[in-house]
């Protein structure tokens, strides 16, 4: 694994290093306060606008950084690609986040091969996995009402309106039912399947020359396939009878647990599970634990995916880190 930012800024003269890690870390928090009041676009032309103007604005960057730097010594050249790479990393992450859906999961993706991308960005993309920017609470409340018949603070005992986690396709809210169990409930972001259909409906048009290959049948129905895979995501009935079946897999003595659904506050766009306190693994790598407690996680990340599909023929295809938590004991 590479160095982390803080790593590569500490590398910094002391006094540069400080005021470019407390710049990027403003940064940040302006673009997430930011993306917080912006509804997810759904219009092809307004995302690939979108994914237009940011390779310009990354083209831009580097070119400048080469005409800059030509005649510089090395230790110079190292120092302002540095800063390129941060600022490049800081737009594609804004414009991620705007665009949710299928775009943030290819950031997600790429976050988990750092050895493809500068560190800058391997570090900044590798947010997207815990501290995706959530939308707010008043950009959801009419989706979130039509879906459950009622205010959600009238059919929760009570609900908290500040997400406790966010990702590509929706956010969790943290809730009480009238029964008193603690639940998360997981709101999908307003319009997002057809943000999937325009994104893939983009990306035909871009390899439009390749319409005249004799690949184009193959290719295309690539592109029907995960077309279908992710709206098939945005089905949260879908998602909750997987849920139902990986959970009738374990048992307690397995250390494997599947949240448990709560049909009567779930749809297709909304999903109500058991509330699970856990760390990341972000937080749980933190802890610096032994190599033995290591070893149990992963063998018990690898059992829960080989039962899952030799015992219910369900293929876990999403093991990216912000997907498991680490419970105690």
């Amino acid at each position: 694994m590479g160095p982390t930012i803080p790593e590569l800024l500490a590398a910094l003269p002391q006094d540069e290093s400080s005021a470019r890690g407390a710049a990027a870390d403003d940064r940040l928090q302006e673009i997430f306060a930011n993306l917080a009041q912006r509804p997810v676009p759904v219009g092809s032309l307004r995302r690939l606008w979108t994914l237009g103007g940011l390779q310009a604005k990354l083209a831009m960057a580097y070119l400048a950084y080469f005409v800059r730097t030509r005649l510089k010594p090395a230790d110079q050249r190292t120092q302002q690609l540095m800063d390129a790479n941060l600022r490049s990393a800081l737009r594609t992450l804004e414009a991620m986040g705007y665009l949710r859906g299928a775009v943030m999961k290819v950031g997600q993706a790429l976050a988990t091969f750092p050895e493809m991308l500068p560190d800058e960005f391997a570090e900044l993309l590798g947010t997207l996995h815990f501290e995706a920017p959530p939308m707010h609470y008043s950009l959801l409340r009419e989706h979130l009402e039509n879906e459950l018949g009622q205010d959600p603070e009238i059919v929760f005992a009570s609900f908290e309106t500040e997400a406790c986690a966010a990702a590509s396709l929706g956010q969790v809210h943290r809730a009480r039912l009238p029964t008193g169990e603690a639940v998360a409930v997981k709101v999908q972001y307003p319009g997002i399947g057809r943000t999937i259909r325009a994104d893939v409906a983009n990306l035909r048009r871009l390899l439009f020359p390749l319409r005249l290959s004799k690949d184009w049948d193959s290719l295309n129905a690539q592109f029907g396939e995960i077309e279908t895979v992710l709206e098939t995501e945005t089905d949260y009935e879908h998602e909750a009878q997987s849920l139902r079946e990986a959970r009738a897999a374990f048992r307690e003595s397995d250390g494997i647990v599947i949240p448990r659904v709560h049909e009567r506050y779930s749809t297709r766009r909304v999903l109500t599970m058991d509330f699970i306190e856990g760390d990341s693994f972000k937080a749980f790598l933190a802890k610096d634990p032994p190599q033995q407690l290591r070893d149990q996680l992963g063998e018990r990340l690898v059992r829960a995916g080989t039962r899952l599909y030799f015992s219910r023929r369900l293929l876990y295809s999403d093991y990216n880190p912000g997907n498991v938590l680490v419970l105690e004991g």
